[in-house]
């Protein structure tokens, strides 16, 4: 899964925001989240994002943020970019 309909936006740490989507059409159900570098204009609840090459795109692809480290699931314990375990 590289996108979908964002369904929730929570700071992880300060500059680094999650952005966690459910899938849609043939992905429909599957959940997955990424990081990235927080800025001033970021996508909504509801939108539509999708990843690729270090970069989260939204609004039709008229927008960009820096993505950091991996997509994961959001449901199952991961680490962050310095190896902590999160919950």
């Amino acid at each position: 899964m590289v996108g979908g309909r964002l369904i929730e936006i929570g700071e992880m740490e300060p500059g680094v925001t999650r952005l966690w989507c459910v899938g849609i059409g043939q992905e429909h159900g599957d959940e997955c989240a990424v990081h990235v570098e927080t800025a001033p204009a970021m996508p909504l609840l509801g939108d539509e994002i999708w990843w690729q090459a270090g970069k989260v795109y939204w609004d039709k692809d008229r927008r960009h943020l820096r993505k950091i480290g991996n997509s994961y699931d959001p449901r199952q314990p991961h680490r962050n970019a310095m190896g902590n375990l999160l919950l």
